[in-house]
């Protein structure tokens, strides 16, 4: 084996070792999530839902989302936010940069499905101010919740970074189609890498 090989398959461990224990908030490898409703993917072409969808649409902005991995890697470290969490919410929200939310609304976590504007570059600024606004929404669910579980906590915390910090009143608020959907989604991208 020629040692370029063998140095390439010892980086690419090293990476899947550093990449599978990321993340202070709940291991998103045991979350169960049932993905997305029926009409997430119908804009995209798909006429059918659950975790199938998730990941098909995960798959398909994935050629867009791997050139954002370092900087999912570095503001996953800075904010200890798995990145594949990051890559699921950059699918959900701007079909992996291809376009980008209403600048105005994503700063404070909410989706606008009618303001998209074309992008070609997302810049690692933009990542860690979204990640932020992830973190700020767990944390405030830490605070009102003192008891729920790490899971429990990263599911609300997506709840609310979509809904709004009102959204999330109990543990029956948790299944919100933007938390399952972006669950399904980082699943799908920590089984490739992220």
């Amino acid at each position: 084996m020629s040692p370029l090989w063998l140095l390439l398959g010892l980086l690419a461990l090293t990476a899947l070792c550093e990449s599978s224990n990321w993340g202070c908030y709940g291991n998103i490898r045991t979350i169960e999530t049932p993905g997305a409703s029926c009409g997430v993917g119908r804009p995209r072409g798909l006429n059918y839902c659950g975790v199938h969808a998730s990941e098909r649409l995960a798959e398909i902005d994935m050629p867009q989302l791997v050139r954002y991995q370092p900087i999912m890697r570095t503001v996953g470290q800075k904010y200890c936010v798995d990145p594949a969490v990051i890559a699921a919410i950059l699918s959900r929200q701007s079909h992996g940069g291809n376009v980008l939310v209403n600048a105005g609304n994503a700063a404070h976590g909410i989706q606008d499905p009618g303001h998209f504007a074309p992008t070609s570059w997302i810049s690692e600024s933009q990542v860690a101010k979204m990640t932020e606004v992830l973190t700020i929404r767990i944390k405030e669910i830490q605070r009102r919740f003192p008891t729920w579980t790490p899971d429990q906590y990263l599911r609300g915390g997506l709840c609310s970074y979509n809904g709004g910090v009102g959204y999330v009143r109990s543990s029956q608020d948790l299944s919100c189609d933007f938390c399952n959907d972006v669950l399904a989604r980082a699943k799908y991208y920590k089984r490739h890498g992220f």
